[in-house]
């Protein structure tokens, strides 16, 4: 069986898997389908500091049940996967929060993921898939699952505006979300035409330009209050600054993209507006309500997902992204012919 490994940043390998030997509450899986992210792409640059070389790519996995033993209604099924490995006694797993759990490793980040014909993986992390719903909107549940928690972190109202940094996969789920799951206005800001463009037609309003042009815009937007939750999920030090600027005196902030590294905020205006600044990470307890909303078809898929790619083709779908060709956002790549 075939394995997609990292062996550094830039070099990527199919090489032979080896052997599987399932333990207690361990499924035994074959990939359908996989979605390459930021995450990944951090790693093939060699940017993200919790990846140790080699290693296996994938968390964003539509898989087929092949064994569970301790779960056997899932055999034979389609499933998607919940990556997160957590120690369950540290203080956030005591109090539910996994997600933030003091030992959290992710899979294809801190630990092997799943881009291999066939893998191992925690019987208790899958969810099964409706029946009739789409390969391509299944395989989605796992970057919803990101946008959906970082919404409920939120806790916006229907009839708020929001504006979300990132015009990317997370922050047009953000957007989506917003605008037809929660009936707010998203105000969707971003340097490329073509992805805004994407978010205008999922239902956003477009923004581009500098700091004051933003403002202006989102003061004319919100008749001079700003707006009430600003999403910033770009990881971009000089959008992370600006969110200060954006939100609504009594307002919310929340943070999903990753700073490469520690970043200025305006502390403050932090303070005289009295922000909550909230952090979001991952999700939790998050994928049966997302499964539900991607069977809503809350979520355009087929404008998230651009192209797809054999599973031995991965190092060129890395390439694409590492480019930043116009014209692409979800890549994913295909197990099912492997």
């Amino acid at each position: 069986m075939k394995s997609v490994v990292l062996e550094r940043p830039g070099v990527v390998s199919l090489s032979e898997a080896e052997q599987l030997h399932p333990g207690p509450w361990q499924a035994v899986v074959r990939l359908r389908l996989n979605g390459i992210c930021g995450s990944d792409l951090a790693a093939y640059r060699g940017t993200a500091p919790q990846v140790a070389y080699p290693c296996v790519l994938g968390h964003e996995l539509l898989v087929d049940v092949l064994e569970c033993p301790d779960r056997p209604e899932l055999e034979g099924g389609r499933a998607v996967v919940e990556p997160l490995v957590f120690c369950g006694s540290c203080r956030a797993c005591r109090v539910g929060r996994y997600n933030c759990c003091a030992h959290l490793k992710v899979l294809g980040v801190q630990i092997d993921g799943g881009l291999r014909e066939v893998n191992v993986v925690d019987a208790r992390r899958l969810y099964l898939v409706p029946e009739g719903m789409p390969d391509e909107t299944a395989v989605l549940a796992e970057p919803t699952s990101i946008a959906y928690h970082a919404v409920q972190r939120s806790q916006v109202e229907a009839g708020q505006v929001a504006v979300v940094f990132g015009a990317g996969t997370i922050g047009l789920l953000i957007a989506q979300i917003l605008t037809r799951g929660r009936g707010c206005r998203a105000l969707v800001v971003d340097l490329d035409p073509w992805r805004l463009g994407v978010a205008e037609r999922m239902g956003a309003t477009p923004l581009q330009g500098g700091r004051e042009e933003l403002i202006r815009a989102v003061r004319g937007a919100t008749g001079g209050e700003m707006a009430d939750v600003v999403f910033e999920a770009t990881g971009s030090p000089v959008c992370t600054h600006m969110t200060t600027d954006l939100v609504a005196h009594a307002g919310k902030i929340v943070l999903i993209g990753w700073n490469p590294s520690p970043v200025e905020v305006d502390t403050v205006t932090l303070m005289r507006k009295e922000v909550d600044l909230l952090g979001s990470r991952t999700s939790v307890g998050a994928f049966p309500y997302v499964l539900r909303l991607l069977e809503d078809e809350v979520v355009d898929s087929q404008s998230l997902i651009t192209h797809h790619f054999d599973l031995g083709d991965t190092a060129s779908a890395l390439k694409l992204l590492d480019e930043g060709n116009e014209g692409a956002l979800k890549i994913l790549i295909d197990g099912r012919q492997a």
